[in-house]
């Protein structure tokens, strides 16, 4: 490498690639530094039974980065030419509602999808289909047959795949003069394609760059960005192909792609550790997103599934339900694995405890893999003939934070998993419904069922495009705030998940990006990639999905939820009587269910349904009558930010076969005497003849909960859908503090002084997780 260039780009995923790519072609000198090896055809690691030859990163710069930092499992790729070598080659584009989620001015689907052509054009994205050398895979075929028993057969789609579907048994050249095989349905497309079948980006847009004189140097980590006197940028970094010597490279460009989360630590150690870049945002390393994603595994499935045959991912299932931040939107995919691994594989879903060990000393996990590996590797391959791999991603909160711990300097990221438990759960339980229509039995990935720890293929956002710098690191070209000609053009410049596989966008957006820094500072306004001419418009198959009006079905599987049983007691009085009659005590006694308790607290009326029995002198008769479809709203808005109300429906027949209703509320404020027992335990009420809320009243009064019956209905709160002692502790605090936080919020809250009026506590800004 030289120390000089036009134009330094770090990181050779879809962002650097692109930008490579078209700055060579636009007459620049380009440099660019990736910290993984280059991979050439049947180069990629094989050695099934250790983990450490070739495969980790932290291991002589293996192909794979896995890293368990905090509250979220990272997973990368270490390649020339990014994580194209892990991804499972989907191309989807995020959908046109996506773009109001936090995107920066300038940003729609309109304005995006003629740069999402281009990159379909340059990676030569298609479909699988039936008039392919190896035909349509099984795992498609079961997959969509599986969704239409589940009534979801009309959000199926097949994926777009960057994958080359021509002769698997000839070398050719393709159209940017690279060498390729056809695809072979060998199912190693997320550990390197040893066939080139994959239409990686060095197989395209870094075979373009390098023509056009870019200059590549592999196995060089940046550990240090410098703004220079001139306006340039030194850039020092490690050559580990040279014995870990220190190199520096200066260039008045530099386009930093080392993905979302590389990028914004070296952008952190540049402001908080080695202090040469002082003026970056405050909101770096905030926004983070995991893209929602969730890993599961179906065995036993009545019939063969075949997950070793096609390419890792073929098609997927659209999944749109709720408003607001109840709201579910994901893509569930069916996925697969090397034939080698199936035996292993086996094991998840014998709860075995050597792949439940990250967060253990690192040896010890690897040599817990290793051993496993050795028994089950090329073992058990018929059995995994019958599995099947699941993924999904979603639209999550995209509000992690990535940082350096003080003093020691090591990475953090943080994640609530509480606000986030929904999307999660929902997707679990989605994915236990393909497992049970195809004939099998779901389990989760291990970190997820043992720890509750997600893990991410697909990490977003740390230096997020925003319209000015306390929103984010850089300005909707991506070029940082306070320091120019300094760009970021990875996934850490998206500013919210995508909800589906994110390369498509992170390459469309650097595509969009790139096009405006080049014509700056060219000085050529109309300039334009030269492939921009071949490029034409690509249907997008989720434009196809259609979403019943309602939202498409909730999962059946049940969720992990709460429920108690109440009792309140009390005289009603009849309109005209002046008191209640001594022996006209109403009462109510109900179990109150939240069935999937992520979804009660995301859903800002918190329904939780009711069942039970009401008394009512005169209408019920002695044993009372059953509630039939009643509902209690939980602490939800008030008239005001500082009051909250119990809402209680609750319709029923009396004896004489007419329907009732007794509905009520418990107005939950401070009235200046900081009575919360009062205020929580008392509803205001009324029954009324008919099942309407606007019924005649035939009664009206107070019921209360006593001090015996509170303390019984402690002792009546119940987890349920799940043995699990870690769970049903963290769903316990997640709802203890909803409660206490919207008492919070109504006693506490606006008694404080201004500055120490901390954030609403019982609208999920408290993290109510526990491990």
């Amino acid at each position: 490498m030289r120390d000089q260039y036009d134009a330094l780009v770090i990181g050779s995923g879809f962002g650097g690639a692109v930008a490579a790519c078209r700055l060579a072609q636009a007459g620049r000198r380009v440099g660019v530094l990736e910290r993984g090896r280059r991979y050439t055809l049947g180069t990629f690691p094989r050695d099934w039974s250790d983990p450490l030859n070739g495969w980790l990163f932290q291991h002589d710069q293996g192909l794979f980065d896995v890293r368990p930092v905090n509250e979220m499992t990272i997973v990368q790729g270490a390649a020339y030419g990014g994580g194209s070598h892990i991804y499972a080659n989907v191309h989807l584009r995020m959908p046109a509602d996506g773009f109001a989620q936090g995107w920066p001015r300038g940003y729609d689907r309109a304005s995006l999808d003629p740069y999402y052509d281009l990159v379909a054009w340059m990676l030569d994205v298609n479909t699988v289909s039936a008039d392919q050398p190896h035909g349509v895979p099984l795992k498609t075929v079961r997959t969509r047959q599986a969704a239409e028993r589940m009534g979801r057969g009309d959000q199926v789609v097949l994926t777009p795949l960057a994958v080359d579907f021509g002769d698997p048994n000839t070398l050719h050249t393709n159209k940017f003069g690279a060498q390729q095989y056809g695809c072979r349905h060998v199912g190693e497309c997320d550990i390197g394609c040893n066939y080139q079948a994959k239409n990686t980006l060095d197989l395209n847009y870094l075979t373009v760059a390098e023509r056009h004189g870019a200059e590549v140097g592999t196995r060089c980590e940046v550990t240090r960005i410098t703004p220079t006197q001139d306006g340039a940028y030194q850039v020092l970094y490690t050559d580990h192909g040279e014995g870990g010597a220190e190199r520096r490279i200066t260039a008045p460009v530099v386009v930093l792609a080392a993905g979302a989360v590389n990028s914004t630590e070296l952008l952190l150690r540049c402001r908080d550790q080695h202090g040469t870049m002082p003026r970056l945002s405050a909101a770096l390393g905030r926004r983070y997103s995991g893209n929602g994603d969730y890993l599961g595994f179906a065995f036993g499935t009545d019939l063969p599934m075949e997950p070793s045959s096609g390419p890792t991912i073929t098609s997927g299932i659209v999944h749109d339900r709720g408003r607001g931040a109840a709201r579910r939107w994901f893509i569930f995919q069916e996925g697969g694995f090397p034939r080698e691994i199936a035996g292993l594989l086996q094991l998840l879903g014998e709860h075995d405890e050597r792949l439940i060990g990250l967060h253990r000393a690192q040896d010890e996990v690897l040599e817990g893999i290793r051993k496993a590996a050795r028994e089950r590797i090329g073992t058990d391959e018929k059995d995994g003939e019958h599995s099947a791999v699941f993924l999904a991603m979603g639209r999550d909160t995209a509000d992690g934070r990535i940082s350096l711990v003080p003093v020691t300097h090591d990475l953090r990221v943080t994640w609530n998993l509480s606000r986030n438990l929904g999307l999660y759960e929902t997707e679990e339980r989605f994915c236990k419904d393909m497992a049970e229509a195809l004939g099998g039995k779901a389990a989760a990935n291990p970190l997820w069922r043992a720890l509750r720890l997600p893990v991410s293929v697909h990490n977003l956002g740390g230096c997020v495009m925003a319209d000015d710098p306390s929103q984010g690191v850089v300005d909707a070209g991506g070029e940082a705030f306070g320091y120019p000609n300094l760009f970021v053009l990875d996934g850490g410049c998206l500013p919210a998940s995508t909800g589906v596989n994110p390369a498509h966008t992170i390459a469309a957006v650097a595509e969009r990006n790139v096009e405006r820094l080049i014509r700056r500072i060219t000085g050529q306004p109309r300039w334009t990639a030269p492939e921009r001419q071949h490029a034409v418009p690509v249907a997008d198959p989720l434009a196809a999905v259609r979403v019943p009006a309602g939202g498409t079905p909730a999962p059946s599987a049940p969720g992990t939820g709460l429920r108690f049983t109440e009792t309140m007691h009390g005289r009603l009085t009849a309109p005209g009587d002046a008191a209640p009659r001594p022996e006209a005590e109403t009462s109510f006694r109900v179990t109150v269910t939240a069935p999937v308790l992520a979804d009660f607290l995301d859903d800002a009326t918190h329904p939780m349904a009711a069942h039970g029995t009401v008394q009512v002198p005169g209408i019920t008769g002695r044993d009372g009558a059953q509630v039939a479809g009643g509902v209690v709203n939980l602490l939800t808005a008030g008239d005001n930010r500082d009051a909250r109300k119990m809402i209680y429906t609750l319709p029923f027949f009396g004896q004489d076969g007419r329907p009732y209703l007794l509905d009520g509320v418990k107005d939950v404020r401070d009235h200046g005497r900081f009575d919360i027992w009062g205020s929580t335990t008392t509803l205001h009420t009324r029954v009324r003849r008919g099942s309407t809320p606007d019924g005649p009243v035939l009664l009206s009064g107070d019921l209360r909960l006593g001090a015996v019956d509170f303390a019984r209905q402690l002792t009546t709160v119940r987890i349920t859908a799940t043995s699990n002692p870690l769970w049903q502790a963290g769903a316990l605090a997640r709802f203890g503090l909803f409660f206490a936080g919207s008492l919070w919020d109504v006693f506490v809250r606006p008694r404080l002084p201004a500055p120490l009026s901390l954030p609403s506590a019982g609208r999920g800004d408290v993290r109510g997780d526990v491990r």
